[in-house]
Protein backbone atom coordinates (compact mmCIF):
# COMPACT_ATOMS: atom_id res chain seq x y z
CA UNK A 1 0.00 0.00 0.00
CA UNK A 2 1.23 3.66 -0.72
CA UNK A 3 2.41 5.59 2.36
CA UNK A 4 2.55 9.30 1.80
CA UNK A 5 5.41 11.47 3.75
CA UNK A 6 4.59 13.31 7.21
CA UNK A 7 5.21 16.58 5.44
CA UNK A 8 3.39 15.88 2.14
CA UNK A 9 0.35 14.24 4.30
CA UNK A 10 0.64 17.92 6.91
CA UNK A 11 0.45 19.23 3.25
CA UNK A 12 -2.47 17.30 2.51
CA UNK A 13 -4.42 18.32 5.70
CA UNK A 14 -3.89 22.15 5.31
CA UNK A 15 -5.40 21.74 1.75
CA UNK A 16 -8.41 19.84 2.72
CA UNK A 17 -8.70 22.33 5.80
CA UNK A 18 -8.45 25.24 3.40
CA UNK A 19 -10.79 23.95 0.83
CA UNK A 20 -13.76 22.99 4.23
CA UNK A 21 -13.23 27.27 5.08
CA UNK A 22 -13.72 28.46 1.24
CA UNK A 23 -17.01 25.61 1.46
CA UNK A 24 -17.94 27.04 4.12
CA UNK A 25 -17.76 30.97 3.03
CA UNK A 26 -19.29 29.86 -0.25
CA UNK A 27 -21.77 28.86 1.62
CA UNK A 28 -22.43 31.72 3.90
CA UNK A 29 -21.77 33.91 0.77
CA UNK A 30 -24.56 32.39 -0.79
CA UNK A 31 -26.63 32.73 2.21
CA UNK A 32 -26.46 36.47 2.52
CA UNK A 33 -26.84 36.96 -1.52
CA UNK A 34 -30.09 34.50 -1.26
CA UNK A 35 -31.61 36.81 1.98
CA UNK A 36 -30.42 39.77 0.04
CA UNK A 37 -32.09 39.36 -3.35
CA UNK A 38 -35.37 38.32 -1.09
CA UNK A 39 -34.92 41.88 0.42
CA UNK A 40 -34.75 43.34 -3.22
CA UNK A 41 -37.81 41.06 -4.15
CA UNK A 42 -39.88 42.04 -1.14
CA UNK A 43 -39.07 45.96 -1.72
CA UNK A 44 -40.16 45.91 -5.54
CA UNK A 45 -43.13 44.13 -4.36
CA UNK A 46 -43.81 46.92 -1.62
CA UNK A 47 -43.24 49.34 -4.03
CA UNK A 48 -45.71 47.93 -6.33
CA UNK A 49 -48.33 48.12 -3.65
CA UNK A 50 -47.37 51.32 -2.79
CA UNK A 51 -48.18 53.10 -6.25
CA UNK A 52 -50.90 51.07 -6.86
CA UNK A 53 -52.56 52.30 -3.41
CA UNK A 54 -51.35 55.79 -4.81
CA UNK A 55 -52.90 55.52 -8.09
CA UNK A 56 -56.46 54.66 -6.71
CA UNK A 57 -56.33 57.00 -3.91
CA UNK A 58 -55.23 59.76 -6.74
CA UNK A 59 -58.26 58.30 -8.92
CA UNK A 60 -60.92 58.75 -5.69
CA UNK A 61 -59.58 62.31 -5.08
CA UNK A 62 -60.20 63.33 -9.16
CA UNK A 63 -63.54 61.41 -8.32
CA UNK A 64 -64.07 63.46 -5.79
CA UNK A 65 -62.90 67.08 -7.22
CA UNK A 66 -65.32 66.33 -9.92
CA UNK A 67 -68.44 65.79 -7.93
CA UNK A 68 -67.68 68.71 -6.05
CA UNK A 69 -67.29 70.91 -8.94
CA UNK A 70 -70.99 69.22 -10.25
CA UNK A 71 -72.01 70.13 -6.91
CA UNK A 72 -70.52 73.89 -6.89
CA UNK A 73 -71.72 74.67 -10.40
CA UNK A 74 -75.15 73.71 -9.51
CA UNK A 75 -74.94 75.94 -6.17
CA UNK A 76 -73.47 78.78 -8.98
CA UNK A 77 -76.78 78.20 -10.94
CA UNK A 78 -78.91 78.66 -7.97
CA UNK A 79 -77.50 81.52 -6.80
CA UNK A 80 -77.99 83.05 -10.02
CA UNK A 81 -81.34 81.87 -10.56
CA UNK A 82 -81.99 83.65 -6.92
CA UNK A 83 -79.91 87.02 -7.50
CA UNK A 84 -81.64 87.05 -11.14
CA UNK A 85 -85.71 86.30 -9.02
CA UNK A 86 -84.84 89.16 -6.66
CA UNK A 87 -83.86 91.64 -8.93
CA UNK A 88 -86.83 91.13 -11.22
CA UNK A 89 -89.48 91.49 -7.93
CA UNK A 90 -87.55 94.78 -6.71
Amino acid sequence: MFRMRPEKQAEMEGWKQQLEEVGKERDEHSETIRKLKQEIKDTVDGQRILEKKGSSALKDLKRQLQLERKRADKLQERLQEILTNSKTRT
